[in-house]
């Protein structure tokens, strides 16, 4: 039994986690690793976990309200004070509750961003490495973008820049947060800076000038490079990453080529159906509540249903704030164009071939002689919808449904069929 995570402990799981990766390397090497279908750790590694794969970094505020709205959401924690763990990932007095949710959900996973030595005396971890067995969220290795050599040069190219300001701007910010914090970030920017200049992207010109100049405008220029040019290109571990508003916000700094050309609002958009869908404050309680009453499919279908809304109807999403973006889903869901509509054909708009035709053309017979044609709505309705529901698989929907949803866009459908199923 582990009683606190020792230098013994921790060389025999960073042990493992290597033996793990080099087999993972091998795979590559034999052709055995598809990029397109396999990730990196492999499932086995993880407890329960479902596709697709979502991965976050935090804050954990937001945690709760994504995780119905995807297979599992994958937690990257850092190695890190408990003081500091605490500010960005969840107390410590709950990790009991949350390692439970974990091993009996798989909704949620735990990942380390380092090798396990360097948790060394972190003990307040101890739970999480004994009974979650984290594996290390590893990208692909240097030598798929350049030579050790290479390597060596670009890192020694920016520890020569960060001398000049960089590096004390850094350790300044870091331990006005938390001192455990500065070997982190300085590595990020490390490796970001190398993935840059090896990659021979135009934006690192930037980079350096700012690195020498405006160390701040740096920081944060580096940590947007790394967020959305180089974690998509290096790491193999998600289907999908969850940004934020915010985070898309500043994407919009860098140059069109290098912005995502798919924009998600996972996490704004899960915290709006939480509080529409759940009485539960958003937490893990209401988190169980939504996983327990609506199946996974109709949950991922309308969040992307609404992330469709959102980027169709307002293309400029991303000038805008969290509490804009909230009314935007409001309006959305409260959209009223298909129950209207059922509602004006119910009061009694006749029925001819023309307005069925495209729902029930090709049904033989049903119309010999305009035998329908001239008949009100609601009888032709009867004679027809289970000549309809036949045809298009629509078990459960009438005609008028059939004839609202006409010309309207497939998120308000999605929408509609939703709140109708669920009765909201």
């Amino acid at each position: 039994m582990v009683e606190q995570l020792d230098r013994e402990y921790l060389e025999d799981y960073e042990q493992k986690e290597r033996a793990e990766y080099d087999k993972f390397l091998k795979n590559i090497e034999e052709g055995k690793f598809s990029f397109e279908k396999d990730r990196y750790p492999p499932d086995e590694r993880f407890a329960k976990i479902q596709r697709p794969r979502a991965l976050v970094a935090g804050p954990f505020d937001t945690i709760w309200a994504q995780i119905p709205f995807c297979g599992s959401l994958i937690l990257v924690i850092s190695p890190v004070s408990k003081h500091l763990f605490e500010e960005i990932y969840f107390d410590v007095s709950e990790m009991d509750e949350i390692i439970d949710f974990i091993k009996e959900s798989g909704r949620l996973q735990i990942g380390i961003s380092k090798l396990p030595m360097e948790f060394e005396k972190l003990d307040y971890l101890e739970p999480i490495f004994k009974e979650v067995n984290p594996p290390v969220i590893s990208a692909l290795p240097y030598s798929f973008y350049g030579t050790e050599k290479e390597f060596q040069k670009a890192e020694e190219t920016f520890k020569t820049l960060a001398r000049i300001k960089y590096l004390e701007f850094t350790r300044r910010q870091a331990q006005a947060w938390d001192s455990s914090a500065f070997s982190l970030a300085y590595d990020m920017d490390l490796t970001t800076y190398s993935f840059l200049k090896l990659g021979r992207y135009t934006i690192i010109k930037d980079v350096e000038n700012l690195i020498v100049d405006d160390p701040m405008r740096a920081f944060l220029l580096l940590g947007i490079c790394q967020m959305f040019i180089v974690n998509p290109f290096i790491n193999i571990t998600y289907d999908t990453y969850n940004f934020r508003l915010d985070e898309i916000a500043r994407s919009r700094t860098l140059p069109l080529v290098y912005q995502p050309q798919e924009i998600r609002f996972p996490c704004e958009i899960g915290k709006f159906l939480m509080k529409k869908l759940t009485y539960a404050a958003q937490d893990m309680r209401a988190c169980y509540d939504l996983i327990d009453h609506y199946e996974a499919n109709d949950l991922g279908k309308v969040q992307e249903s609404l992330n469709d809304a959102i980027v169709t109807n307002r293309p400029d999403i991303v000038t805008r704030n969290a509490e804009e973006l909230s009314q935007i889903l409001d309006n959305v869901w409260n959209d009223k164009t298909i129950p209207n509509r059922i509602k004006n054909i119910e009061i009694g708009v006749p029925v001819s071939i023309a307005a069925v035709g495209g729902i029930v053309a090709g049904l033989p017979g049903l119309f010999a002689g305009g035998f329908l044609s001239e008949l009100g709505f609601k009888v032709a309705e009867k004679a027809t919808e289970k000549y309809a529901e036949k045809l298009f698989s629509t078990k459960g929907e009438g005609l008028t449904e059939r004839l609202a949803k006409l010309r309207t866009k497939s998120y308000q459908a999605n929408i509609y069929d939703f709140k109708k199923k669920y009765n909201k």
